[in-house]
């Protein structure tokens, strides 16, 4: 065979094993089953939805409303009383905890059995805290300020605030999903003499109701 034949034979071998290589590189995924490709492009969500297809729970606000009459008893004789209304909005998060805000306003005038002088609490600023578990509200009061500023009140529901520590069970009515609970707070006022404070309270679900 002379030499130039082998030559042709052999440059016919060399381009046909390039051509099955390009054959099967195109038709052979090189990342064996399980293993991404790198250079491959992720795809775009659809949506904002969660994992299991829902939409995120709504937030819980309980909308609290609370009377109190209160009064303080002087050891050497006589007395103030007072009406108050209070409003607050308390938020409920996912963990149970409750946290919230609101106003207690002055309903009249103290009265007192004696004459005085001082300039009376008009309103006062309420910072609400507490729990939900099991079905039950637990809240206590802080005050967050008063006006006018630098008043006093007269008839102690001040002095008795912050020892309001109302439960109340949220149960769904025709109403829908409320609760309500009375009491009453009896604190010594450092003299001999005490401040009583008598207490209901009202609890109306505002948003959220179906998750707690």
């Amino acid at each position: 065979m002379s030499r130039w034949l082998k030559v042709a034979i052999w440059a016919v071998v060399f381009a046909g094993c390039a051509g099955a290589g390009a054959y099967v590189a195109a038709h052979t995924n090189p990342f064996p089953p399980g293993v991404e490709d790198p250079g491959a492009r992720p795809t775009a969500p659809s949506g904002t939805r969660s994992a299991t297809g829902s939409s995120p729970a709504e937030p819980v606000a309980i909308r609290i409303d609370m009377t109190s009459d209160t009064r303080h008893e002087l050891h050497v004789g006589g007395a103030c009383t007072s009406a108050w209304r209070s409003h607050a909005l308390v938020d409920v998060a996912a963990d149970g905890t409750a946290t919230g805000a609101g106003v207690a306003k002055l309903q009249a005038e103290a009265a007192c059995s004696f004459p005085q002088a001082q300039v009376q609490t008009k309103a006062i600023v309420l910072r609400v805290a507490g729990t939900y578990r099991a079905g039950v509200l637990q809240l206590v009061f802080q005050e967050g300020g008063r006006d006018p500023v630098g008043s006093q009140d007269l008839g102690g529901f001040t002095n008795t605030l912050r020892f309001m520590h109302p439960r109340l069970r949220l149960v769904s009515d025709a109403a829908g999903t409320v609760g309500a609970t009375a009491f009453k707070v009896v604190r010594p006022d450092g003299d001999l003499g005490r401040y009583v404070s008598a207490d209901r309270v009202h609890a109306t679900c505002k948003s959220g109701c179906a998750g707690i």
